[in-house]
């Protein structure tokens, strides 16, 4: 296989001839020689072109190696591959096969016209004159979304960018320019009018509160006393004037809204004292500082405690219990005495009396060991004979009816009915066990 150069090498011919005349005799030496391809020096460029030495047409073996010259430069001077000078005269050597491009895109001699500005420059300077042209469109390092001309960049982003920082000309704060308009609209230092046209033209937006409040002469104001149904409105002087002669049915009017007040107070509280009754039949009494009031009930005679009254339903009788911690009657000074009482109810025209469901009493016994607890348990079931359980008036007897010795004071110091100074005591109504009436 023989590659040709451009450059011819005489040696590398006179070896070869030397190599043909030693061998030409010898028919299959001379058969393989002349078989030999010869191939283009840029082969491995992707020229196609190769051809057999025995197309050589030549009489002497001396001559061989002009003919492989002849058929060589046939070639080169054709072969796309092969490299020759730019003819712009740049100095560069270039493939034919990359002449045209050469020449239009990276030759330095070539002549360009500039996209921008359409000067016309040699590649060279071209180079040069890119990313500097005055006259091509860059996008506003804002990000405002404009593009703008280079030469114009500066001036856009001092005095034309909506995103360029302005500072306020009321309060000196800087802002992007396209929200300028919504600070103004509430900027503190952004002048405004009085809007009672007042003799003060313009003042600040933060100032206007005070000013219509204390210096408009013009801003009609209401009595102190509005709320309480003083309708007088006037200017600063007069409001003045007003509340000097007044005194009198301002006081009139401040007391009919006291007493108003109180109505709603009280309507309040009983509205509260309804949400939190009791409607299930069933009280838990918790009675606390036990010991303070056993003291206070040994010193100071028929002291009673009265519990929170509870109803047996949501429209049914209304209760409450009372406790003598020192005893009463039968049980004084050694007992516990506990009564259940029927209050005036809401709903007493719609039930039936007297009252017949049985009432129990439970202390709780708060030993550790639920098992081992011993509560004590008490229960009626009323005489509809007794007066105490008729329809009650509106001023209930104050007793009721009960247990006068209920649990022992004895009892209360074996067991630990008290605890942690603590006593719970549970009065439940009955429904289900009525007596006939």
């Amino acid at each position: 296989m023989v590659f040709l150069n451009r450059t011819i090498d005489t040696n590398f011919f006179s070896h070869l001839s030397f190599f043909v005349l030693q061998n030409f005799q010898d028919l299959e030496a001379e058969k393989a020689i002349m078989g030999s391809i010869v191939y283009c020096i840029h082969h491995k460029d992707g020229c196609k072109w190769s051809d057999e030495l025995r197309k050589l047409k030549f009489q002497l073996v001396s001559m061989f190696h002009f003919y492989i010259a002849r058929l060589m430069i046939a070639h080169l001077n054709t072969c796309k591959h092969d490299a020759v000078p730019c003819s712009n005269k740049c100095g560069a050597m270039i493939p034919r096969v990359l002449m045209e491009d050469h020449l239009k895109y990276t030759c330095a001699q070539r002549r360009a016209r500039c996209d921008f500005c359409a000067k016309e420059f040699t590649g060279h300077t071209l180079e040069k004159h890119t990313g500097t042209c005055g006259y091509e469109p860059l996008y506003c390092e804002n990000k405002c979304g404009m593009k703008v001309q280079r030469r114009h960049l500066s001036q856009h982003k001092l005095g034309e960018c909506a995103k360029r920082l302005v500072a306020c000309r009321y309060c000196n704060k800087e802002f992007v320019f396209d929200t300028l308009g919504a600070h103004h609209a509430k900027c503190g230092r952004f002048p405004v009018a009085c809007p009672h046209r007042c003799e003060t033209a313009v003042l600040p937006r933060e100032d206007l509160e005070v000013h219509l409040k204390d210096h408009c002469t013009t801003h009609l104001l209401s009595c102190t006393f509005k709320d309480a149904g003083c309708r007088f409105k006037g200017n600063r002087f007069s409001l003045d004037k007003h509340l000097e002669e007044s005194t009198k049915m301002h006081l009139s009017l401040m007391c009919s809204v006291v007493t108003k007040q109180q109505h709603q107070i009280t309507s309040l509280k009983s509205a509260i004292s309804k949400l939190s009754l009791n409607y299930t039949g069933t009280l838990i009494w918790k009675i606390t500082d036990y010991s303070a009031k056993m003291s206070e009930a040994k010193a100071k005679e028929g002291m009673e405690l009265v519990s929170p009254p509870f109803y047996t339903s949501q429209y049914g009788y209304k209760l409450q219990a009372s406790l003598f911690l020192n005893g009463n009657g039968t049980g004084e000074g050694s007992h516990i005495s506990i009564y259940i009482k029927i209050l005036p109810g809401e709903y007493d025209a719609l039930l039936r009396w007297p009252f017949s469901h049985s009432v129990s009493f439970t202390i709780f016994d708060q030993t550790v060991v639920a098992e081992k607890a011993c509560n004590i348990v008490e229960s009626f079931i009323p005489d509809p004979t007794w007066k105490n359980f008729q329809r009650p008036s509106r001023e209930p007897d104050s007793l009721g009816f009960g247990f006068p010795r209920f649990l022992s004071h004895e009892m209360v110091k074996k067991r630990h009915f008290v605890k942690d100074n603590t006593m719970f005591i549970r009065v439940k109504v009955d429904p289900s066990k009525i007596v006939a009436v």
